[in-house]
């Protein structure tokens, strides 16, 4: 999922890794999930290997889509990344 990060070199998510798609609540509805997720909760979309399910496809909730790598809020890893994003969920 080639993203931009901010910086003059174009960089990728961290594959595997989903913690946009577990820390963030989404108030827009996801197939599976009518009423959206709460933060803190696992979407319904991720697949085992923590890859969204609806990458490509356009029902999936435009948040998701427009949700962009940034290398300062994903950190080095994935639990510095599910930290940075539950404490912007938390601050908002």
């Amino acid at each position: 999922m080639p993203i931009h990060a901010g910086s003059e070199a174009a960089e990728e998510c961290r594959p595997g890794c989903g913690a946009c798609c577990i820390a963030p609540s989404i108030s827009s509805p996801i197939p599976g999930m009518p009423n959206g997720k709460p933060a803190g909760v696992r979407c319904v979309q991720l697949d085992d290997a923590n890859l969204c399910r609806l990458f490509g496809d356009p029902r999936r909730p435009a948040v998701c889509r427009r949700f962009d790598y940034d290398a300062e809020l994903c950190g080095d890893s994935r639990d510095q990344a599910l930290a940075r994003i539950t404490a912007l969920e938390v601050a908002t």
